[in-house]
């Protein structure tokens, strides 16, 4: 017999979803295809930065304020990455969480395949794309942090990003063999649930994801890209980034090895 629904365990503070096998058109969301309508202003890289975490969280889930409220910390940091990917395996809990998609689910569960996990659950953390931890920890995700800057599995590719002439220029060197994703965020949203587990709260959620979109690949060591930033203007989310990140031998997410802040000057 099978089923179509998740399969949800609560352990050690947060649920772990066991997932139906994904379908295949979910499958290429993440494989270079524009979740909604995304773009990027003339732009030039923010700071230096050593790490990313990237939060599986929802709205309907009782376990991801304490998470939420960390990635808030981190959002706020310099040196950090913070990023909040909603999943939508709670929606059907009684609460449709506006800022769900089933392309974030899918980066999930490939994520699972990457750490040979079975299910994926909420919150989780995940560091550098290299492994996980319950999103609430906060000591444990600044020691993961810590641990991958100090041993060299950091952010060890830096992303050289020029705009000239209405044209942005994305370039790096000497990098391993990747993928260069464009993320798409809103900085902050406040929602008042209404319905399931966490009724009546208000909660401001942190560098909301709404869109994902492939921009190229290394080559022969060296990645060059170059985009018109006129074309790269649309859309609403005030907040941009880059990550460059390697996929594993199976095709699933691996280490990300670069990663820039754009600031995206207003219009």
């Amino acid at each position: 017999m099978t089923t179509s629904l998740p399969v949800l365990f609560f352990l050690h503070g947060c649920f772990i979803v066991f997932l139906p096998k994904p379908r295949r058109s979910v499958l290429n969301l993440f494989a270079g295809v524009t979740l909604f309508g995304m773009g990027l202003a003339p732009a030039v890289a923010e700071s230096k930065l050593t790490g990313v975490v990237e939060m599986f969280t929802s709205q309907g889930c009782s376990s991801c304020p304490p998470a939420d409220k960390l990635l808030e910390k981190y959002a706020a940091r310099d040196d950090v990455l913070a990023l909040s990917f909603h999943v939508d395996y709670w929606n059907y809990l009684g609460w449709q969480d506006t800022f769900s998609h089933a392309g974030f689910t899918e980066r999930q569960y490939r994520y699972a395949a990457s750490f040979k996990r079975r299910g994926v659950y909420t919150p989780q953390a995940v560091i550098n794309g290299r492994t996980h931890v319950v999103g609430s920890r906060g000591q444990e995700v600044e020691g993961l942090l810590q641990a991958y800057r100090d041993g060299g599995k950091g952010l060890t590719a830096d992303l050289n990003v020029r705009q000239s002439d209405g044209v942005v220029r994305i370039s790096s060197t000497g990098t391993q063999s990747a993928t260069l994703w464009l993320v798409s965020y809103h900085t902050a949203r406040s929602v008042d649930i209404e319905r399931g587990e966490n009724r009546g709260k208000r909660i401001t959620y942190h560098n909301v994801v709404r869109d994902v979109s492939m921009l190229g690949m290394v080559k022969d060591g060296v990645l060059d890209i170059s985009l018109p930033a006129a074309e790269l203007g649309r859309g609403d989310a005030d907040g941009k980034a880059l990550l460059l990140q390697q996929t594993t031998p199976s095709g699933t997410p691996g280490p990300i090895i670069g990663a820039a802040r754009i600031k995206v000057p207003a219009s």
